[in-house]
């Protein structure tokens, strides 16, 4: 007759096997990081205008931490204690204008969140640089600029829609201090 097993066991087997699985999945991301890294930089150099080496590189389990509270962030963004805007197609020079004045008010260190870099881990650069080039950046990486502050309380993102005349550009921008400069940034 087959020994059944306490339930407490079961469930620290299954903890364990998921654990396990979490870091094959982790090591598979940070082996296809290296591979992709170099080129991710040269690329982002490129866009940003400002050489960007793999010193900038937050590790990934962070990179990963780091995400979340901004996905967090932006799903509870909402006014009045965030600013969240969306752009006509023919408004685009408005959504730009407004990244330019956040780039002269927020020079300050960032992470930025790259999608197509998932497995590289996010970048710290200059929020001046970031944002003072969001157009090429946004087009680099998939139709989104997303920064975070390394603490992860601040968060900007600019998404961009191609296939929506009415919603064309998003800025979300929440946080402590960030949301305040964009409503003093805003075209309206």
């Amino acid at each position: 007759m087959p020994r059944l097993q306490n339930p407490e066991v079961k469930l620290a087997q299954a903890k364990s096997m998921d654990n396990r699985q979490e870091r094959i999945t982790l090591l598979s991301r940070m082996n296809r990081g290296r591979l992709e890294t170099p080129s991710r930089l040269i690329a982002i150099s490129k866009a940003l205008g400002v050489p960007v080496d793999a010193r900038a590189l937050l590790p990934l389990p962070d990179s990963d931490t780091l995400m979340n509270s901004f996905r967090a962030g932006y799903q509870a963004a909402k006014p009045p204690s965030a600013y969240r805007r969306f752009f006509l197609r023919r408004d685009e020079l408005s959504a730009f204008k407004l990244a330019d004045c956040l780039a002269e008010r927020l020079s300050e260190d960032v992470y930025f969140l790259t999608k197509k870099g998932e497995n590289c881990g996010a970048l710290r650069v200059s929020m001046t640089d970031l944002l003072k080039h969001a157009k090429s950046v946004i087009h680099l990486d998939g139709d989104s600029l997303s920064a975070a502050s390394p603490d992860g309380v601040e968060g900007l993102l600019i998404d961009y829609n191609p296939d929506d005349d009415q919603q064309t550009y998003q800025v979300a921008v929440w946080g402590n201090r960030w949301p305040v400069h964009a409503l003093e940034c805003d075209p309206h």
